[in-house]
């Protein structure tokens, strides 16, 4: 089901209470992570993300799995290796709100990027889109490199990890 945006690659995505209930336990269990921009706060909405886009498009969830290929993607879609970017947000994301990709994650390399938006109040989430998919070497031919400390020029915001930052509105629409 899409939602009201003005871009059709941006839709709602349903979740239940029983992946909310999973991805607290999963982020629990990881705690801070190495690099994290959230130190580990964002955790639970990256879990959350996952889960809502594997059962969205039907893949499978390795990003608990042992070994070191869980640090290079978060699902697997026939031979597809997929990365998800998930942003706790208080409103619904807009077009021009910006998909990004920290530095710090270059090691993962998936064959796609897909990108989810969740709006919380306070710690509960209440609402999650898919905001679109990008391939990985075209998401970085077409993304911004902003440094720790830029200000992006498009809405003002002060950049706080090196970053590639890449329009909603910008990316293919889900069709994993």
């Amino acid at each position: 089901m899409k939602n009201s945006t003005e871009r059709s690659n941006i839709v709602e995505a349903p979740f239940t209470e029983a992946m909310v209930k999973s991805a607290k336990g999963k982020a629990k269990r990881l705690g801070e992570i190495k690099n994290s921009i959230l130190k580990g706060k964002g955790n639970f909405a990256g879990y959350l993300g996952e889960s809502i886009v594997a059962e969205y498009i039907g893949a499978k969830i390795v990003s608990n799995k042992r070994g070191e290929e869980k640090y290079n993607h978060d699902l697997v879609l026939g031979n597809k290796t997929i990365e998800i970017k998930t942003k706790r947000r208080t409103v619904p994301p807009k077009d021009f709100y910006d998909a990004s990709v920290a530095h710090t994650s270059l090691h993962q390399n998936p064959d796609f990027y897909v990108f989810v938006s969740i709006q919380f109040r306070g710690d509960k989430p209440v609402k999650a889109w898919i905001c679109g998919q990008k391939n990985s070497t075209e998401y970085f031919k077409q993304a911004t490199f902003y440094a720790k400390g830029d200000v992006d020029p498009s809405n003002g915001w002060k950049v706080l990890t090196d970053c590639y930052n890449l329009p909603y509105k910008n990316l293919d629409q889900l069709g994993l």
